[in-house]
């Protein structure tokens, strides 16, 4: 299936209760209305990371 389009998003940041953080997601769209995307984000107490779907509706 290919890939309609894609997008990267990185960000960093400071939190009052965390501390500084950074955040680096991306995903691709593979029809109009639906997408897959991941994310990892890093701050001075913890690691995550996660994925999902994106479904958008509605004109």
């Amino acid at each position: 299936m290919p890939v309609r389009t894609g997008y990267l998003e990185a960000s960093a940041g400071a939190s009052s209760l965390t501390g500084a953080y950074a955040r680096l997601e991306g995903g691709a769209r593979l029809r109009d209305n639906l997408g897959l995307f991941a994310f990892a984000e890093a701050n001075q107490r913890e690691r995550m990371a996660g994925a999902g779907v994106r479904w958008t509706f509605g004109q």
